[in-house]
């Protein structure tokens, strides 16, 4: 049985659950809703999912990502069609390929209130906790996150910061060195560099940068993910080094993810790349991704833009992959440490996505009622554990 792009189809379950879905949208759900299985299991697992008044709040809040609209116009976006048949749907009873309708939401709840940020500066240079940018000269400067703009002094530069971005105007005075902007758990962040490149970073990333690039090269230090818009500027290449790699360009679009201590995959959208990593280098060609771990191995393979990319729109894609790799993703977006009770637990395979619409609380139960893992907090640590 053929269906169209899963993504789109969950994104319109979304719409019908909250109320938000057109006229035409909700007749063509409907239709699918009622031929297909698997679709009827994501629906019946979102209705489960019900909408409290602050989450209703958070919904007319929240920005509707603008990053990613301005990604998707840079973008071709190959239609996926998957394939999807009984043998897989029971499979997916086991592995839980339920979890496409597992969604894990962003709001004031739980894990999070809604506290302003403070705009500050640390003349002491000590560590400021949530979104923050370190000068080169040791100030730490608090950001404002999800707020309306506001114009911050640091140094010599004024910064413009607010509403999930920083930018900050070219001038004569910005000094040298590198600064570091940190994004914390739960947040993602998009920064307009002085060339005119635009970075977006996802939870938990480090991005260090100068405000002027001078010389004959432009060059900034990655640690978690980001993807990059790169200005191009004949003669002075752009270089994203990481703890393993060196990423050379001119000007494109890719995806770098070094959250794996031991691999860094580096995803081309458009242009062209050159990666090094010791004496290894791979030219990637658009819509090929190269993985290079630590001793110096690489592979290269296809990969599939809408997955790659789907952070930008607070999702997470996975195929038969381990507990273990999506404990670290919640420990990104919630800022809690999950602990194994079951060490086996942590190979254990799944397939679906997480997005941030739901609660970590209906994730987790979810996960109880699928996939036979069960859960509890010890202060401010989430454990995991089997389902006796």
């Amino acid at each position: 049985m053929m269906i169209e792009n899963h993504e789109h189809i969950y994104q319109l379950l979304l719409e019908k659950r909250n109320g938000t879905i057109s006229e035409a949208d909700d007749a063509r759900v409907a239709g699918l809703i009622d031929t297909h299985e698997e679709i009827a299991l994501m629906w019946r697992a979102l209705k489960h999912s019900y909408i409290t008044p602050g989450e209703e709040r958070f919904w007319q809040q929240i920005d509707e990502n603008a990053a990613w609209n301005n990604v998707k116009s840079q973008l071709t976006i190959r239609s996926r069609r998957v394939r999807m048949n009984r043998a897989l749907l029971m499979a997916a009873a086991i592995t839980v390929l339920a979890a496409l309708a597992i969604s894990v939401i962003w709001r004031s709840g739980i894990w999070q209130k809604e506290t302003p940020l403070p705009v500050a500066v640390n003349n002491t240079g000590n560590t400021m906790p949530g979104l923050q940018l370190q000068l080169a000269n040791g100030t730490t400067v608090a950001l404002p996150y999800n707020q309306p703009r506001q114009q911050i002094t640091a140094g010599d530069v004024q910064l413009s910061a607010g509403a999930k971005q920083l930018q900050y105007a070219s001038n004569t005075k910005m000094g040298e060195g590198f600064n570091t902007l940190t994004v914390p758990p739960k947040m993602d962040y998009k920064l307009a560099l002085s060339d005119g490149t635009e970075v977006w970073l996802n939870a938990t990333s480090k991005l260090r940068f100068p405000f002027a690039f001078d010389g004959d090269k432009r060059e900034v230090y990655l640690e978690g993910e980001g993807y990059f818009n790169v200005a191009r500027k004949d003669g002075q290449p752009f270089i994203v080094h990481t703890a393993h790699t060196d990423i050379t360009v001119l000007g494109t679009t890719f995806n770098v993810n070094a959250y794996n201590k031991d691999v860094t995959t580096t995803s081309l959208v458009t242009g062209k790349v050159l990666t090094r990593s010791g004496d290894r280098e791979v030219t990637l060609k658009p819509g090929q991704e190269v993985a290079f771990n630590a001793n110096n191995k690489f592979s290269v393979d296809n990969f599939d833009t809408d997955e790659v990319l789907a952070w930008m729109r607070g999702l997470y894609v996975f195929h038969n992959t381990s507990l273990e790799h999506i404990a670290a993703v919640i420990e990104r977006w919630y800022g809690v440490k999950v602990v194994f009770d079951d060490p086996s637990l942590a190979g254990k395979k799944f397939t679906g996505g997480l997005e941030k619409l739901q609660t970590l609380d209906y994730f987790l139960e979810t996960l109880q009622i699928i996939g036979d893992v069960d859960h509890y907090y010890d202060k401010d640590v989430l454990h995991l554990k089997l389902k006796r």
